[in-house]
C-alpha cells in the first residue's frame, strides 16, 4: 500500500520576475525551484510553507494564497508526494544564501 509525504512549495512572483533557488543538497540537488519542504508533525500546510521559505531564502511572508496541489509518484516507488503550491507576491527582508540553498531572480 503507497504512503503519502505532505509537501509544500512556495513560488515568489512579481510583476516579471520570479525568484527562484538552486537545491544545495537532498532532493532535487542541482535544480532550480521554488521554496518549499516537508510538513512537520504538528504543523499546518500553511506554517509548513512559511517557515521553509524563511529557512530557505530568509524571506519572510504574513499572507499565502494557494494556487494549486499537485499527487505524484515516481515509476517504482510506493510513496506519493503530496504537494500543497502557493504563490507570495509580499514578503519582509531581502532574499539570502542559505545552507540549503542560493536563489536567483529570473526576469
Amino acid at each position: 500500500m503507497p504512503t503519502s509525504k505532505l509537501l509544500t512549495l512556495v513560488l515568489v512572483v512579481q510583476p516579471q520576475r520570479v525568484l527562484l533557488g538552486l537545491k544545495k543538497r537532498g532532493f532535487g540537488v542541482g535544480r532550480w525551484n521554488g521554496f518549499g519542504g516537508k510538513v512537520q508533525s504538528g504543523e499546518t500546510i500553511e506554517e509548513a510553507a512559511k517557515r521553509e521559505l524563511q529557512e530557505e531564502s530568509t524571506l519572510t511572508v504574513d499572507t499565502l494564497d494557494k494556487i494549486g496541489q499537485i499527487k505524484f509518484e515516481f515509476v517504482g516507488e510506493t510513496e506519493i508526494l503530496d504537494v500543497h503550491i502557493f504563490r507570495v507576491e509580499s514578503y519582509q527582508g531581502d532574499p539570502k544564501e542559505t545552507e540549503g540553498k542560493k536563489y536567483r531572480s529570473l526576469d
